[in-house]
């Protein structure tokens, strides 16, 4: 009895990472055909927010009344995070449509989908965050071992990314107008996130203050970039986060299992 359970456990085991090597292939290779016939290749994920971060870091610091050295830094993380949050909310709406073909052939399941998506936009996070180790250095910023929270607030972050793909691509299944709607709303809270302006700046700090406190994206972001700036994190953001991880990932669960059978219908 003893032996047969440890064979289902090995075989369950095999087949996850075989799963899981099957989700880094399709990632890779989705990537790579998608810069296959460009000069730069993936060089052109870089090159768009470096210049946007030189340019309006060097501007908005005068702006905001900051010293590039401490504008620059908080662009750079918060404009690459954004990348990653925005990526994960608007392509998650239509992350079934996209893949109409492989669902109704059947070659892969929605969860294969999922996270096949997910790791995209992870991957095109990661060369990015090649700009914020260049600001580190140019700046000669030495992160402390405080720095490594951030990689806790990104964990919570990439499990959101899973939930939202599920929750959004099916609802986006159903309406083809959810995709319209969330750019609309993106443009809107990209603006309304501190990215190119920074809270406390010529004295805000008292008049955005209760605003940010019912930004989502301004709490995610913390979790992030506070870490790496040495500064300290919010016990709202982290409260605000963990709710916001807890519940979605139920709603999501929820929703696939009442409609995921519906979605070879709807796309």
């Amino acid at each position: 009895m003893g032996a047969t359970r440890s064979t289902v456990s090995v075989g369950f085991l095999t087949s996850q990472l075989t799963r899981a090597r099957r989700w880094l292939y399709f990632t890779w290779f989705n990537f790579a055909v998608l810069y296959r016939k460009t000069f730069l290749g993936p060089l052109w994920i870089i090159v768009g927010p470096s210049l946007f971060i030189v340019t309006l870091g060097l501007l908005f610091s005068q702006v905001n009344n900051t010293a590039p050295s401490l504008f620059i830094p908080h662009l750079a993380i918060g404009l690459v995070t954004w990348t990653l949050i925005s990526g994960f909310v608007i392509n998650s709406s239509t992350v079934f449509q996209r893949n109409k073909a492989q669902i109704m052939q059947g070659n892969m399941s929605l969860v294969d989908i999922t996270m096949i998506e997910v790791l995209s936009t992870i991957l095109q996070f990661v060369h990015q965050l090649i700009i914020i180790i260049v600001v580190f250095a140019v700046l000669g910023l030495i992160p402390s071992l405080y720095s490594l929270v951030s990689l806790l607030g990104l964990a919570l972050l990439i499990l959101n990314g899973v939930w939202l793909t599920v929750f959004f691509g099916i609802i986006g299944a159903r309406y083809r107008d959810l995709p319209e709607i969330i750019i609309a709303i993106m443009r809107i809270a990209f603006l309304a996130t501190p990215i190119i302006w920074m809270p406390g700046a010529s004295g805000r700090g008292e008049v955005v203050g209760a605003f940010l406190n019912f930004n989502p994206f301004h709490h995610f972001l913390e979790l992030i970039r506070a870490p790496l700036l040495g500064q300290s994190i919010s016990m709202l953001s982290v409260l605000v986060v963990l709710t916001i991880t807890l519940l979605g990932s139920a709603l999501a669960y929820r929703f696939y299992k009442k409609f995921a059978k519906l979605i070879p219908l709807w796309v």
